[in-house]
């Protein structure tokens, strides 16, 4: 699995079409609980620099703080 930095970065730069596909696979794939929380990991933790681009992937995809 990619890092958060990674995986938030990606999100970031995703259009709102890419969003709904990036959902969609791996919603399909069943994997999109591993992406959460390895963001949500991220989001949480004070000693993280990427934590704050984590909470934003995060509100991205509809989750809130």
């Amino acid at each position: 699995m990619p890092s958060s930095h990674d995986i938030a970065a990606k999100i970031a730069d995703l259009q709102k079409d890419e969003l709904e596909k990036f959902m969609r696979d791996h919603l399909r794939r069943k994997d999109l609980h591993k992406v959460v929380a390895n963001l949500n990991e991220s989001a949480l933790s004070k000693d993280n620099p990427s934590s704050h681009a984590a909470r934003l992937a995060l509100r991205r995809l509809g989750f809130t703080d």
